[in-house]
Order: structure tokens, then sequence, then C-alpha cells
């Protein structure tokens, strides 16, 4: 709870060591719950710990290998490299499903805005950002978003179905936005954020 509280107000405070403690938690969770059920088939619901801890990882921080190895390394047990493979992958694939950033890349681009400072980039960057409900693009073409020359919409997705965009194009919420911004015109990168995130 002091994790999250930390973390949302921007507070200095760890969060690996709780967030294995949540993984470890959420794993014994399911474990017993599914002793309970199927005894015989899960006759040691904390084996069900460990790979919560893993999964938990994967999900949050998106790195399936460094979470497989991690708990390997912290268990000297090979014998649940199987069940940890299966269940990081799982875990990877729900979490860039539903389109969310990872935690330590949220926290960064989180900094950079709270400080009023954008990288500064070399190459040409490639951003994909969704258009959220109650932004300032939902609903608006594009001819009207006041982009930058540099900054260039090279295609829009929605579920499976994906177009390039046009000057007409309207954008409508939930619509995916891939941009090129070239490395003179950063200062699209907080337009294309801004317009995209619902206001407060």
């Amino acid at each position: 709870m002091l994790s999250m509280a930390s973390y949302g107000t921007g507070a200095a405070g760890g969060i690996f060591a709780p967030l294995l403690v949540l993984g470890a938690l959420i794993g014994l969770g399911i474990g017993e719950v599914t002793h309970h059920f199927f005894p015989l088939l899960v006759p040691i619901p904390a084996i069900f710990a460990v790979v919560g801890m893993a999964a938990y990882f994967t999900a949050i921080v998106r790195a399936p290998l460094t979470g497989i190895v991690l708990i390997v390394e912290m268990t000297g047990n090979y014998a649940q490299m199987l069940p940890l493979l299966v269940a990081c992958f799982c875990a990877y694939i729900v979490a860039e499903s539903m389109g969310e950033l990872p935690i330590y890349e949220n926290l960064l681009e989180r900094d950079l805005m709270r400080g009023g400072t954008m990288p500064d980039p070399k190459e040409p960057i490639v951003l994909e950002l969704e258009v959220e409900p109650l932004s300032p693009f939902a609903g608006r073409e594009i001819r009207e978003l006041g982009l930058p020359a540099g900054c260039i919409l090279v295609s829009c997705r929605n579920g499976a179905h994906e177009w390039v965009p046009i000057a007409g194009t309207r954008l409508e919420a939930h619509v995916r936005i891939t941009a090129i911004v070239s490395p003179e015109s950063s200062g699209a990168i907080r337009i294309l954020r801004r317009g995209c995130e619902a206001d407060d």
C-alpha cells in the first residue's frame, strides 16, 4: 500500500521488493484456491508463489527472460523452468495487449514531463501513442492538430484495422497512432503526448 502511495505521489521509494512480494502473494493465493478445489493436481500451493513472482515481475517490467533468470537464481530450482517460461510469456503478452508502458519507462516519462525537459534526440524517433477519450486530439482531423514540420503520422490502428492517415483523417478515441519525429522537431513529442492524454 505504501509503495502504491509513494509511486502515485512521485516520492522516492523502492518498487522492486514490493513488486516481488505482491507477485508471490498473488501466486500463493491462486495456488491455495487451486489446491482447495484440486488437491491432487496442486499438492504444494507454495510453488505458485515462485511462479507468481516471475509473472508479476514480467508484466510490470516487460522483461520475461530477466524474470525467469532472476527467480531461478533466487530459488536455485531449475525444475520450475517450464512453468516459469509459460507464466512469464503469458504475462508479457497480456501486459503488452493492454497498451501500458513498462513501469521504468513510465517513471522516466513522468519525470521528464514533470521537470519540463524532453530528450534531445540525434536520430528520428518513432513514437506510438493511444488517443484517450476526452483528450485534445480526440475527434479532430490531423490537419487541425498543429504538428510542426518534421513530425509525420505514418499509421493509425484500431484493433486489427490499420491504415495510413491523411490530412483529413479524424482521430477517434482508442486509436493508436504511430509518428516519426525528426531531431529538429523534438518539441513535437510533447505536443503529441499532451494531445493524446485525457484532460484531468
